[in-house]
């Protein structure tokens, strides 16, 4: 069923009859009108809500959503209007703590009795007349329209059935004369006023139009002022004040008697809901148009056509879920689209089973495309996989026919450009279904074997309940339909949605850097680990592209259908089956019964009949070919042809025509595509919501790594102390992006503005209690320190609430459904600001169109977001925290605590930076309080040394920066002289100082000139002592950064340019640093770095012995 929040079209058209309806009973009734012939409904209680959802700008309850099937009580749709128009006294109710009970009365009154009362309210004096709200003449304008457009379509299409025509115009005349005589009562409205001659001459224009479908493109409705709207739901909704103490308020809802004709009422419904669906098939190819012109991202356009996907599905349920004894869900697409498809043929002078006979149902009509038909028909093909034995499955590839195969009575419809993108989607989409058959047997027997296969989107879900249970739904038939929308926009860039999807896996796999050690995952990499309750999300990541995405050895699906493949002989199949469901030997399975008629189905699964029906046949499913099956000269050519290959009887004579047309047609089964890839190439969607999903556990990964180490936030509150004071001229883009997406766990909402506040908002996310901020504290013992650094204490940042809801939809532990509920819930969840009838309009029930609308304007942010890198972002506020502690104990002699806890994780640097914000804010102090001597530095030293080491860190942190810079470099031959080679020797050398530190040491040969960057120890955030482990990863990526760094400022020099050639001492260090950088992005003509020959080396060494007695000369002070 489709959420509370969301109106169909036809569900929008009941309820705005009904508000028009009960607003003129009310107007009537103050203009001192009495009803004549009004019938009283049975009433409906309304009792304290237990839960409630928003609809129409008021809340509806479980009490009133369960008496739908109550006895004598209207269903369906008309029940839900008539109830949403009522509900709006339960809102004023809720705000004054108040809960009573409430009977909804439903009046249903005649159309007669609906223009007495237009008439009634309009002769009313002047002064004393109802006036009628501009919105809702709007809402009555729609309500007209929605049925113009069905009477109008089914005259355009030939079908005149004089009885439900003549119910369409006369609802269509009944309104019009209504606001006909309102006239004189309608509010002064310049703007809405040309708006309506705008519809009017759109309605007109319409209506000569030949082309039926030019309806579908009127706008949905006027603009309708959603607050004006909302006053006039509470004003008629207000209850019956004439009561006593001891009877119930009544609220009154009056709506318009109709035929109880189920046919003509169910005609009206299922053109209302296709007509939904050719427009979300309009905005859906829209989506995609903008995605294939790099407007709009993946995420956007799969997430949005997959929700799309799920609320059809749900409109279908509503429609079937009305007669559960005549439409038949397994093969809903049948019943649904048999309503219109009979009225059509009975107008044209035949019945619906002998349109269906006749050979020119093998014509394409506008009619057939309304129903996705043609669509339909391929899908068919595959029904009689469902009714397979289980161990009697068909092996891959299996036969299919083709499309023109169907054509061979009438060859003559075949070759046109309309004809030939027929088959060509009929090839498309065959070719799509036999793939998944092969994927459903993959998926089964690798699922046991490892990681659970990705969530897939809800064509692929539909496509295996065709293949395995013979479901063939409306939804089914529309999302096969925008599957090949998508293949026509997108042409030729149809696999950019995979290679998408490569690069996000591709991206997430660098920043995570997850490796095998000691055949176990680390996944810390440079020490950095996860809590062990997160390290399954984090193997989930990459286990999943490993088994699921990649071309890898453990992803064996391309593999094995290269291997079906080759084992397939195809000349063989084609011999053996020409065509499908020909003979009694498909596949070693009868399909068709000894007797005289074909049948795919079970009897006992066959749709039941219904006196309504009775002229109808429901086997539409069973010309999935497109012609009649049962015709003797067809069944006797198709057995001819099958004499040839097998050892069938001979029955009768082969019909010469069928057999030229045969021939002359080429007819060949219908084969896979080669790719073994072509499932995740063609299929985009897929591919998005499979990116989507990653994305979201990457950030639930980078921000349980954050909270794990808490570095992040305290590095927030630093950055925001050290730039309020201006002591750095860079900023820190990922930083202030952080700050931005979480200001409100950060700072509450906004950043402080004083070195007090600064201290305060720090200390209370470290955990400390108030008292530590009163005048007599005591001071805080290692213990207390230690208590306060716990991992449970610490400020916690949390994924994003749209991401989240996601997640759980994606790791199968809510529904889609359940999705979309909750998405409703934060879309149109009001701002802060919000008037009360501002929040009374965002309630309002939303289109489908709406709905898709706003979730595509919301996902881009949300998708922006989970790009974030939380988990770069720890490391480098780790180790800069871990530089800022090591720099104010040499400089200061300030030595803070280290209490590291394992796997790195080191809670006392939440510390270190409370204490700096702690000391910079009594220094603050001091100088506001001093009046006389020398004035006090207005910074703290640790902060201002903080201040130092963050803009060093600034100033080389940024890897795309600096490896754009070099990058950017000129590469000459020569040195600037002319003279000397531009020829470099790169080296890591060690200077035995104490404590003892390494260089990175840089020389050219040829003039000797010599350059050192570093301690490397220091770079890292490590203690000068710290022995350096040359094979790790962080002492690769931060050497690979001094190498920059030092060729892009010029070496002291201003020798701004890239080495020529470069060598060093060392193989493994060659193919390590070269390596690192490949995988930065350095350019590919330095990706050669060579071991040095013995003349260089002996230069090389020479002036190291000579800088490294230097420095211990310096250090002993000779």
């Amino acid at each position: 069923m489709l959420p509370e929040f969301l109106a169909s079209s036809y569900r929008r058209y009941k309820e705005d009859t009904v508000l028009f309806t009960t607003w003129l009973a009310k107007a009537a009734a103050a203009s001192g009108y009495k009803p004549k012939t009004t019938k009283r409904r049975d009433p409906v209680e309304i009792g304290p809500p237990k839960s409630v959802a928003a609809v129409n700008g008021s809340e509806i309850t479980e009490e009133l959503a369960s008496a739908h099937n109550a006895p004598g009580c209207l269903k369906g749709d008309g029940l839900k209007a008539a109830q949403n128009a009522a509900d709006g006294i339960n809102k004023a109710t809720k705000e004054h703590n108040e809960a009573p009970t409430l009977t909804t009365v439903i009046y249903t009154i005649t159309t007669e009795e609906l223009l007495r009362q237009a008439v009634a309210v309009s002769k009313v004096r002047v002064e004393s007349r109802v006036e009628m709200p501009a919105s809702l003449r709007s809402v009555v304008q729609r309500a007209i329209r929605a049925r113009q457009r069905c009477s109008q379509w089914f005259q355009s299409a030939g079908v005149q059935n004089q009885h439900a025509d003549k119910q369409h115009l006369h609802f269509i005349g009944v309104l019009e004369q209504s606001l006909k005589i309102l006239e004189p009562c309608k509010e002064i409205d310049g703007v809405v006023l040309d708006h309506q001659k705008q519809d009017e001459t759109s309605l007109e224009r319409t209506a000569s139009t030949g082309n039926r479908f030019t309806a579908l493109q009127v706008e949905e409705s006027p603009d309708v002022d959603p607050f004006e709207l909302t006053e006039v739901v509470g004003a008629i909704t207000v209850p019956d004040e004439t009561k006593t103490l001891e009877e119930k308020p009544e609220v009154a809802v009056y709506e318009l008697e109709e035929n109880d004709e189920f046919d003509e009422d169910m005609a009206f419904i299922i053109f209302c809901f296709f007509e939904d669906l050719h427009r979300t098939q309009a905005f859906i190819g829209e989506l995609w148009g903008k995605y294939k012109a790099r407007k709009c991202d993946l995420h956007t356009a799969a997430v949005a056509t997959n929700a799309a996907f799920g609320l059809i599905r749900q409109a279908e349920e509503d429609i079937l879920a009305r007669a559960p004894r005549v439409f038949n869900r397994k093969r809903s697409w049948d019943s649904i689209a048999t309503i219109i498809f009979s009225a059509d043929a009975f107008e044209q002078g035949i019945c619906p089973e002998a349109r269906l006979n006749s050979k020119d149902s093998l014509r394409i009509t506008p009619f057939d495309d309304f129903i996705y038909l043609s669509t339909a028909r391929i899908l068919m093909k595959f029904a009689y996989l469902a009714d397979l034995p289980a161990d009697r499955g068909l092996q891959y590839p299996f036969p299919c026919p083709p499309l023109r195969s169907s054509y061979i009575l009438r060859p003559d419809l075949l070759g046109t450009p309309e004809m030939d993108k027929r088959e060509q989607e009929d090839l498309f989409l065959s070719r799509f279904v036999m793939d998944r058959y092969l994927w459903n047997f993959y998926k089964g027997i690798e699922h046991k074997n490892s990681t659970p296969p990705p969530l897939e989107d809800e064509l692929s879900q539909s496509l295996d309940r065709l293949i395995k249970e013979g479901v063939l739904s409306v939804a089914l038939v529309f999302e096969a339909r925008i599957l090949l929308d998508i293949q026509d926009i997108m042409g030729n860039e149809i696999n950019r949605g995979y290679q998408d999807l490569l690069q996000t896996t591709s991206r997430i796999d660098k920043i995570m850097k997850l490796k095998v050690v000691d055949g176990a995952w680390d996944v810390g990499a440079t020490g950095e680990r996860w809590h062990e309750k997160d390290v399954d999300i984090v193997l989930r990541i990459k286990l999943t592209s490993m088994n699921w995405i990649l071309e890898s050895p453990t992803n064996a699906f391309p593999k094995l259908k290269k291997t079906m493949l080759s084992n397939h002989d195809s000349e063989a199949e084609l011999q053996r089956v020409p065509t499908l469901g020909v003979g009694p030997h498909v596949g070693s399975h009868s399909h068709i019964s000894q007797g005289p008629k074909r049948e795919l189905q079970n009897p006992k699964m066959r749709p039941p009949r219904d006196h309504k029906f009775s002229t109808v046949s429901m086997r539409v499913h069973q010309v999935s070919d497109g012609i009649d099956l049962l015709d003797p000269k067809f069944q006797r050519f198709l057995r001819g042809k099958s004499l040839e290959f097998s050892d069938l009887p001979a029955d009768g004579p082969i019909d010469q025509e069928f057999e030229e047309n045969a021939r002359e047609l080429n007819i060949e089964s219908i084969q896979p595509s080669t790719d073994p890839n072509f499932l995740r190439l063609t299929n985009p969607i897929y591919c998005g919501l499979v990116s989507f999903s990653i994305s979201t556990n990457f950030e639930a990964a980078g921000i349980a790594l954050c909270n794990r180490h808490q570095s992040i936030w305290p590095t927030a509150h630093l950055y925001n102390a050290v730039q309020r004071n201006s002591n750095i001229s860079k900023a820190w883009p990922e930083m202030e992006e952080l700050i931005e997406l979480h200001m409100g766990a950060l700072f509450g909402g906004q950043l402080p503005l004083s070195a007090y506040e600064t201290f305060v908002r720090c200390a209370l996310a470290l955990g400390l209690p108030m008292s530590y901020f009163s005048r007599n504290r005591r001071n805080l013992t290692n213990n207390d320190r230690m208590r306060c650094s716990q991992e449970t204490n610490g400020l916690k940042l949390e994924v994003t609430k749209i991401s989240s809801i996601f997640r759980h939809y994606f790791e199968r532990k809510t529904s889609l459904e359940t999705c979309l509920v909750k998405l409703g819930e934060v879309l149109r969840k009001p701002g802060a600001r919000a008037t009360r009838n501002g929040k009374d309009a965002w309630s309002r029930p939303l289109t489908i169109l709406q709905f898709l609308s706003m979730l595509e304007a919301k996902l881009p942010e949300i998708s922006q977001r989970l790009q974030f890198d939380y988990i770069t972002l720890t490391k480098q506020s780790i180790n800069l925290l871990k530089k800022i502690r090591l720099q104010i104990g040499q400089e200061l002699h300030v030595n803070h605590p280290v209490m590291p806890s394992g796997d790195s994780v080191d809670q006392t640097l939440a510390w270190v930076v409370m204490l700096i914000l702690e000391e910079n804010n009594e220094i603050v102090s001091a100088v506001g309080n001093s009046s006389r001597g020398a004035p006090a530095p207005t910074v703290g030293p640790q902060l201002a040394v903080a201040g130092q080491e963050m803009q060093k860190f600034l100033n080389t942190y940024r890897p795309q920066d600096l490896i754009s810079n070099f990058n950017a470099l000129p590469r000459p031959t020569h040195t600037p002289s002319g003279i000397c080679p531009n020829h470099w020797n790169i080296s890591i050398r060690h200077v035995p100082l104490t404590p003892p530190r390494d260089l990175v040491y840089f020389v050219q040969p040829n003039s000797y000139y010599v350059h050192t960057e570093g301690p490397i120890q220091n770079a890292e955030g490590q203690p000068s002592g710290h022995e350096l482990n040359p094979t790790s990863l962080l002492t690769l990526q931060t050497t690979a950064r001094l190498i920059m760094k030092a060729f892009t400022e010029g070496m002291g020099a201003n020798m701004t340019s890239a080495p020529w050639s470069w060598a060093t001492n060392d193989s493994d260090f060659a193919r390590r640093i070269i390596q690192v950088m490949t995988d930065m992005g350095v350019r590919k003509d330095l990706m050669d770095m060579q071991v040095a020959g013995a003349d260089e080396l002996r230069i090389c060494d020479e002036s190291w012995n000579n800088m490294r007695q230097r420095l211990t000369g310096l250090t002993n002070g000779s």
